[in-house]
């Protein structure tokens, strides 16, 4: 069950003492001229950032990529909460449980990949939007060099650990 909102519309999901810090840190992201704002638009490639409560972002930017070079994946120990800062890009995203998987979990990437899933869902985000993540939402995002051009995207994808994030609401 992934979220999907604007960061401005979403500050009750991060209430509890543990996520503040993490807020605080999404919300400097957004603000244009901050120190956060203008290290991710000066970002070629990743760059890892420690926070709060064993969470960490990991700031980035890239091409848009063709749907047909979708890289479909899930997490165990950490949620992916996706912030776009800049740009725009599309995501597909499915249930787990009517996924194939391709490579089976790797705890030292915390990662699974999947067969393209024969059934998806699109998201469409644009800066100051936020998507997260839960361990049973396949996703692939940095899509839409198709429909919306060959365009970079620039973001911060912060990985918060599974129990600070009760995914059963």
């Amino acid at each position: 069950m992934a979220i999907i909102g604007k960061l401005s519309d979403m500050c009750a999901m991060f209430a509890a003492k543990d996520l503040q810090g993490i807020y605080a840190y999404l919300l400097a992201a957004s603000k244009e001229g901050s120190c956060e704002f203008d290290r991710i638009l000066a970002t070629t490639g990743e760059h890892k950032v420690d926070l709060d409560s064993g969470a960490f972002a990991i700031e980035q930017s890239y091409c848009l990529k063709h749907s047909s070079q979708a890289f479909y994946e899930t997490h165990k120990r950490y949620v992916d909460v996706q912030l776009v800062i800049k740009g725009e890009e599309i995501f597909s995203i499915a249930v787990a449980s009517d996924c194939v998987i391709k490579d089976p979990y790797n705890a030292e990437k915390d990662l699974i990949t999947y067969h393209p899933p024969k059934h998806s869902s699109t998201l469409h985000l644009s800066a100051g939007m936020l998507a997260v993540f839960f361990p049973y939402d396949v996703h692939s995002g940095g899509l839409g060099a198709e429909s919306i051009g060959a365009k970079s995207v620039y973001k911060s994808v912060v990985k918060v650990p599974i129990d600070l994030l009760d995914p059963r609401l």
